[in-house]
């Protein structure tokens, strides 16, 4: 296969866009909204990542955390919830 290196660089670039400006839906990060993940004055490239701004709205906003916590009980109760808490088990006992 070749790969054409303009094409290349030019997905990458389209992809750092859609990152930092999601248009609807969800995102790679997990966030279903167009929250703005940069605080004016503050450096573009921060060390947070994509997932800063879901982090910090589910420690502000009380009903965007309810919702979360209901999310992760439902997942508990799946058979891969229970896979996962079992594993987070044995690594604490060990």
């Amino acid at each position: 296969m070749q790969f054409d290196p303009k094409v290349i660089l030019q997905g990458n670039a389209d992809k750092r866009a859609l990152e930092e400006n999601p248009t609807s839906g969800f995102t790679a990060s997990g966030a279903s909204t167009q929250e703005p993940t940069q605080q004016l004055g503050k450096d573009p490239m921060r060390m947070a990542g994509p997932v800063g701004a879901f982090a910090l709205r589910q420690m502000q906003d009380p009903e965007f955390a309810k919702s979360i916590a209901g999310w992760q009980q439902a997942f508990a109760q799946s058979n891969q919830g229970m896979e996962f808490n079992m594993a987070k088990i044995q690594m604490g006992a060990g």
